[in-house]
């Protein structure tokens, strides 16, 4: 299952990217900055989807996905 089927989307609605930036000395965490617009184009809310590997073997990964409305309150949040 994608990460974006876990988001609570209205019909007609789509995410676009926005941005990515990456932390940690290895780069072991990945943020990425989408925004969630309607139909017509304008942005209804946002999404930060979080990858984060271990430095450790056996390098797990972890995963976050929030989804934020228009005045920024959580939507959704999972993590797996």
């Amino acid at each position: 299952m994608s990460w974006k089927a876990k988001l609570n989307l209205n019909k007609g609605n789509e995410i676009k990217f926005v941005s990515k930036f990456e932390a940690g000395h290895m780069g072991q965490k990945e943020r990425y900055t989408y925004e969630v617009l309607d139909s017509e184009g304008v942005k209804v809310g946002s999404v930060k989807y979080v990858v984060e590997t271990s430095t450790k073997a056996p390098f797990s990964e972890s995963f976050s996905v929030t989804q934020y409305d228009a005045s920024d309150n959580k939507v959704v949040f999972e993590r797996w």
